[in-house]
């Protein structure tokens, strides 16, 4: 079928179905979904088994591995990390990338029944395991509530109403409270006093849990009903509990509350908390369903949160900490300004070179051809985000070629003299298939990247579709609407006759048969030009991850493991304080003894630790954050030498703990230990690293009481009674709960005044009625030291060495500096070596990229060899492809750019563009050739009528590629264009005929000016 002669028969037909595409176009840009980054699943999920009084390693033989073997056989199960600590295991099960987001549930399904199996196997004392399969949950808004002069507990009780309300808010799916106080009543006892008034602790214990058991009383019947009986008596205050009675060993009773201390407070050690700009907090994590628009459920819950805080205390603020509405907003406004900035530019350059109408023709396409991607967008599901807008300002260069080559050679009949319907259609008919093709191998040299078996596939899936889709729609745009407008809008110019004249065709011509001529000269000195690329490319920079624009960064704080959480949270008021002064800081939200929950893709959670602290900083502007962190590093140095600080911002792909790890695999800790220390020395040697650690950290104190049978049977006292003793000095031993409204308050016995110096004299009851000092039941109490932690990767023990690059230098940089002294190691038998950081997140996506590029080469190459039935003509495209190396490393050079993700997809935008220009002009020469003129008169009048189109192509791209230069995220790929299409305008114009003339052996004797 022929769209063109269809089109001009069926002009009314064909204005109103571009109108329909005008106004629906319009209409779905502001229907569509609208997000900061793609949807993508986080594949992991996060075992957790309590283990309590185990050590850290006893922990790990005795449940982390036995856990690791049960999941290992589980579908799809690609690696299993672990970390066990005193007291709990947790196994995190990382899937297979290749798994997309519809297959997940089943297969964490399959997960929970071997972990549900393996259950019978754990030792006694381990607690059952929970399967965390919402681990990789985003939450999308996270807002502090904080209350001048409001109770903590009051606070708490404030945000679960909060919660309670905004989860009836459309789109919210779940709502998660951080940093909640939690309260606990303690029934304090002096040991002496209690072994003075002859109480039993059991005795105390029983008591309360009698006196607050619930009961069952029944129902009573009479002729007509059932009427429930109930008994009151439970705990409804800290005064019943003081006043419950309990005897002695004398016979007499006494109450609680003097024999003991009922105090309530909150729980010691205290739990995780939070702090926003210095003020107690209470952190609220809010993610959306998975079909929401988050920036209508943002304005949603923007709204209910101004309605709630009419009916709250005065007081009461709830903060922005990240709100990925405003983010979003932000990101497509700024998006979508470079969009239409590129637009513009585009236009302006088409109305400059080729005049008012047919530059208002091809601007027109483009226009077109962008609504209509809208349009397609909206029906296949693909949102605004930062991916689809830049695959759009990535390929409108190709998008207004197609228009230019139809209008182009419509404009060249019509001047000829032709019939103006056979002129447009002429042009429209000759080139419809070789730009169909173009366009097809245009589209397959991105869908590598949609196929790419991991994470990297599913979050730019979409840049293949909206390339696919706008190339589709700008073909048919091409030859329906351009003909059409053509008709109507050029005119006839030169009394019949072909213009090719002025000083850029003369000089053209004049390069053209210079190189021609001397073609073996032409090629030696390409070929010297694509050496000289590839050796300057070797300077380049690598950086796979691009910084982002975010106006957030981020302070990692630890102190020495084992460091009181309470010392921590002085540290950090120290350094809020500090924040409170930077001008640029506009808030900061502090979470000590955790991390922040994810809410970003990006953000990896940091487990709970006494000793760390979380610190998110945000700032006016994002091209400050550089600056502040080198200032804030000079001031935790100088103010906080005793902890270690690490600061990071976000980049455009997952954030790691450190960009540069280490990876070393073994079974002897001590060897690990040496192995990491070696490798932390070079990075420490090495002035392009920084924040050198390892995972491991530092060894921690641990009161060793052996317990001994003998003595303890002698005294009638079992391990379980000195354990109990222990906990009792300790944490203290739970024994009921106080009803309060909607919560449990927990009530724990716990002995008064025990520390590491006096606890030899513990009194440690059995079954007598008098208690034994613990140093009487035991036959050792040392204090010794141990690891905190045992880490294993692929059941394998691992440690990770770890370091950032300085500022301004890219992690690869970094790296390659050390990477061969690191490797040198000599690693004894059974012990490996590994890259992890941004190196193996790197390599992963490249080799995921890489997987299917074979195959979709090998159609490329299929639809050139069906286009030309030839396979020489392919070949002369194929080998001009590797020419571009030289403009995009020059340009990398001289804009001091790195190359990594974002510029391997303008590479294969480049490729595209090179291919798609050498394709119709190879296809104008075969049809020069076919009508009869010589091969060489064919091969300069070809090159000399697909000058303007290549030019024209290659500047509107350029010129539209502008406006990424000032955005952080797109300038590397920009650059890549710019100045890769630069050169492969030459590729096209010269090497093309070049290379063709050569393979046919066309000879060029004399200048032929055509």
């Amino acid at each position: 079928m022929n769209f063109t002669v269809l089109t001009l028969k069926n002009r009314t037909t064909a204005f109103f179905l571009l109108f329909i595409i005008l106004a629906g176009g319009i209409g779905s840009y502001f229907s569509l979904g609208k997000l900061e980054d793609p949807e993508f699943t986080i594949k992991t999920a996060l075992i957790a088994t309590p283990y309590p009084g185990a050590s850290a390693y006893e922990t790990e033989q005795e449940v982390t591995r036995k856990i690791e073997e049960a999941v290992q056989s589980a579908d799809m199960v690609e690696k299993i990390r672990s970390r066990s600590e005193a007291g709990i295991s947790f196994v995190y099960v990382d899937l297979y990338e290749s798994v997309r987001s519809n297959e997940i549930q089943q297969l964490w399904d399959i997960l929970r029944k071997k972990v549900k199996k393996v259950q019978n196997d754990l030792p006694k004392g381990a607690m059952n395991s929970i399967v965390f399969d919402d681990y990789g949950d985003v939450f999308g808004i996270f807002l502090a509530l904080t209350g001048d002069g409001i109770e903590k507990t009051e606070l708490k009780r404030y945000a679960k109403f909060i919660k309670r309300e905004l989860l009836l808010v459309k789109s919210v799916e779940k709502i998660n409270l951080t940093g909640l106080p939690k309260e606990t009543i303690f029934i304090n006892i002096d040991p002496a006093k209690a072994s003075d008034l002859g109480i039993h602790p059991s005795e105390i214990m029983n008591a309360v849990k009698t006196e607050n058991k619930i009961t069952i009383p029944g129902k009573l019947e009479t002729n007509e009903k059932r009427i429930r009986v109930s008994q009151s008596g439970a705990f409804k205050s800290v005064e019943d509990i003081e006043n419950i009675i309990i005897q002695n060993k004398t016979g007499k009773q006494i109450f609680l509350k003097d024999a003991a201390e009922v105090v309530r407070g909150y729980s010691s050690p205290p739990d995780p908390f939070m702090r926003y700009n210095g003020k107690p907090a209470i952190g609220i994590a809010i993610s959306a369903s998975s079909d929401a628009n988050v920036v209508d459920m943002g304005d949603a819950v923007s709204k209910r949160i101004d309605e709630l805080l009419k009916r709250l205390p005065s007081g009461i603020e709830i903060n922005g900490i990240y709100y990925q509405s405003e983010f979003v907003k932000d990101a497509i406004e700024k998006f979508m300004a470079n969009l239409l900035e590129s637009i513009g530019i585009v236009v302006l350059v088409l109305f400059i070179s080729m005049g008012i109408r047919p530059g208002f023709i091809i601007a027109s396409n483009l226009i077109l051809s962008i609504l209509g991607t809208f349009i397609v967008m909206i029906i296949a599901g693909i949102n605004l985000q930062q991916i689809s807008i830049a695959a759009l300002i990535l390929v409108m260069g190709m998008i207004v070629d197609n228009a230019i080559v139809v209008a182009e050679g419509a404009q060249t009949n019509i001047q000829g003299g032709k019939d103006r319907n056979k002129a447009v259609s002429k042009s429209a008919l000759q080139t419809s298939l070789p730009l169909l093709g173009a366009t097809i191998i245009a589209s397959l040299a991105f869908m590598p990247i949609y196929l790419a078996p991991n994470n990297m596939g599913e979050y730019v899936g979409s840049l293949f579709l909206v390339v696919a889709i706008s190339l589709l729609i700008s073909w048919v745009l091409a030859m329906t609407q351009t003909p059409l407008f053509c008709v109507y809008l050029l005119k006839s110019k030169n009394n019949g006759k072909q213009n090719y004249s002025g000083i850029i065709y003369n000089i053209y011509r004049t390069i053209l048969n210079l190189a021609l001529k001397h073609r073996i000269i032409t090629v030696i000195v390409m070929t010297l030009f694509l050496l000289a690329g590839a050796a300057g490319f070797t300077k380049v920079e690598k950086n796979f991850f691009a910084d982002s624009e975010k106006a957030q960064f981020y302070v990692d704080y630890r102190r020495a493991e084992g460091t009181k959480i309470e010392e921590v949270s002085k540290d950090i008021k120290m350094f809020e304080q500090y924040l409170s002064t930077r001008k640029e800081v506009l808030n900061y939200a502090s979470s000590i003894g955790s991390g922040v929950p994810r809410f970003a893709a990006s953000i990896r959670p940091r487990p709970n630790n006494p000793s760390f602290a979380q610190v998110v900083i945000n700032v006016n502007d994002y091209k400050k954050i550089d600056t502040s962190i080198k200032e804030i590093k000079k001031w935790f140095n100088k103010n906080l030498p005793e902890g270690t600080p690490h600061l990071w911002k976000y980049i455009s792909g997952p954030n790691g703990k450190y960009r540069i790890e280490a990876r070393f695999t073994g079974r002897d800790p001590k060897v690990l230990k040496e192995l990491a220390q070696k490798a932390k020395d070079i990075m420490r040697n090495n002035p392009l690293a920084e924040s050198v650690t390892d995972d491991w950290r530092e060894k921690v104190m641990n009161l060793d009481i052996q317990y001994s049978q003998p003595l303890g049977k002698k005294a009638g006292i079992t391990r379980e009674h000195a354990s109990a003793a222990v906990l009792a000095a300790t944490e203290g031993i739970p024994v009921s709960e106080l009803r309060e409204a909607d919560r449990l308050i927990p009530v724990k016995f716990k002995y008064k005044s025990i520390t590491p110096e006096n606890i030899e004299a513990l009194p440690v009851w059995g079954k007598t009625k008098k208690g034994v000092p613990l140093s009487q039941v035991t036959e050792s109490i040392n204090v010794n030291w141990e690891d905190p932690v045992v880490r294993r990767y692929n059941r394998q023990r691992v440690i990770r060495a770890q370091c950032d690059p300085v500022q301004g230098v890219t992690a690869d940089t970094a790296l390659m500096k050390m990477k061969s002294q690191i490797e040198n190691i000599k690693l004894p038998r059974g012990y490996k070596l590994e890259w992890g950081g941004e190196a193996e997140k790197s390599e992963s996506a490249n080799k995921g990229v890489q997987k299917n590029l074979p195959v979709c080469l090998l159609f490329m190459v299929i639809i050139l060899v069906g286009l030309f039935n030839s396979i020489k003509q392919p070949l002369i495209i194929i080998l001009t492809l590797p020419f571009a190396v030289i403009g995009m490393s020059a340009g990398l050079i001289l804009m001091a750019q790195p190359f990594g993700f974002l510029p391997i997809l303008g590479a294969y935008s480049l490729m595209g563009m090179i291919i798609k220009n050498a394709v119709v002009l190879i296809d104008e020469i075969n049809l020069e050739i076919r009508e009869g003129k010589d091969p060489a008169d064919a091969v300069k009048k070809a090159s000399v009528n697909r000058m303007r189109p290549v030019l024209l192509t290659s500047f509107t791209t350029i010129f539209g590629m502008t406006p990424l230069l000032s955005d952080a995220l797109f300038v590397s790929m920009a650059v890549t264009i710019m100045f890769g299409l630069l050169f492969a305008t030459i590729l096209t114009l010269i090497l093309v005929p070049v290379l063709y003339s050569v393979f046919y052996n066309i000879s060029f004797k004399k200048d032929i000016w055509v």
